[in-house]
Order: structure tokens, then C-alpha cells, then sequence
């Protein structure tokens, strides 16, 4: 399934550029096979210096729990993994797409915390709730909620990164709107198999 051992790969399926992340009993695994892969550009993530900066810590918090955020998109893709059982392949993909998501959303309140503001579960107006999560049922409306989920969330990424005079920050959004679009590609070709 994948193109290189451990490290960085390429799923020959997706074509989708992978980690390989062992689990905790891949050491008991004869044949040392991987226990799951993550859908994740290769390069590295940009850390964030601490200081004070309340105007970007506005912007990040609405990546990272506003409408459109990793938080929605982890409890999105969450919600249609365990609804997948029919379908083991988009259950896992969407699966592998939501660890990506929650590793964002880590870094995100990481970044939030160093500039001086508070990681809580909201984009500072309003708390998270439910509500912000597509329930679509079938795969073909859950595929094109993930689709226009993904692409607002690469225009937040983006514009979020212009408005910053923060250039760690600014970077950071760079490198996530990277894993955002190899999520939109894997969910655009799932929708165009589909339609085919």
C-alpha cells in the first residue's frame, strides 16, 4: 500500500503523501506493519515564539473553534467514521484525516496559548457547540460537506495568514492550509469516483 517503509510515503492508492505512524503494539507485530497512515504534507510545522499578540490570537481562535474549525471538522469527521461501518475504506480515510485535524488543533491552541490567549473550546464570541457539525448520512452529501468544509477552511487559513503581521504565525497557517488541501484533493477524488 505504501511506496516507502516507515517515515514519509506515498499511499499508491490516494496517491496521497503519508506518515507512518506505528501503534504501541506494532513491536509485537511479526511482520512490522504499520497500524495506520496519516494524510499529511511531509514538511515541517513552523513553531510559535511566546509574546503578546491579542489580534492574531483572535484569528487563530476561529481556527480553532470557530464555525469553520478543526475542532468541527475533527467532530465532522468523527461523526462519519463511526457512521461508515458499511464502508471501511472512507471510514478509515476520514479517519486518518481527523488525527491530522486533531494535531492542527494542537498546535493551534499551542500558538494561541504562547501569544497570551486562552485555548478554550470557542472563537471568542461564542462557545463550540454541536450545531456547526454536517450530519450528512449518505457518502456522497458527506463527501460534499467535507469538500466545502475543507475549502473554507483553506480561504480562513489563507486570509487569516494576510491579515497577521505575525510571521511565525502567518507561517503555521501557511503549513496547515498545506495538509488542508491534500484533505480536499482525497475527498474531491473519492466524490469524482463516486460520480464516475
Amino acid at each position: 500500500m505504501h511506496q516507502k517503509e516507515g517515515g514519509i510515503g506515498v499511499n499508491t492508492q490516494t496517491h496521497m503523501p503519508v506518515t507512518i505512524a506505528m501503534s504501541q503494539e506494532s513491536t509485537n507485530n511479526p511482520n512490522n506493519e504499520p497500524a495506520m497512515t496519516i494524510y499529511l504534507n511531509p514538511a515541517p510545522y513552523p513553531k510559535v515564539s511566546k509574546g503578546s499578540d491579542p489580534a492574531t490570537v483572535k484569528l487563530l481562535k476561529e481556527d480553532y473553534a470557530g464555525a469553520v474549525s478543526e475542532l468541527t471538522a475533527i467532530m465532522q469527521y468523527i461523526y462519519q467514521n463511526t457512521l461508515s461501518t458499511n464502508d471501511e475504506s472512507f471510514a478509515n480515510g476520514v479517519l486518518q484525516v481527523a488525527l491530522v485535524e486533531m494535531s492542527h488543533l494542537d498546535m493551534l491552541g499551542d500558538a494561541i496559548l504562547a501569544l497570551g490567549g486562552n485555548p478554550t473550546f470557542g472563537d471568542g464570541r461564542v462557545y463550540w457547540h454541536g450545531n456547526l457539525v454536517n450530519y450528512a448520512r449518505t457518502l456522497r452529501e458527506m463527501l460534499m460537506a467535507n469538500i466545502q468544509s475543507e475549502s473554507e477552511a483553506i480561504d480562513n487559513y489563507e486570509r487569516h495568514a494576510a491579515m497577521t503581521t505575525n510571521t511565525e504565525v502567518r507561517s503555521l497557517l501557511e503549513r496547515i492550509a498545506e495538509d488542508e488541501r491534500l484533505h480536499l484533493r482525497f475527498f474531491t477524488e473519492l466524490l469524482e469516483k463516486l460520480n464516475s
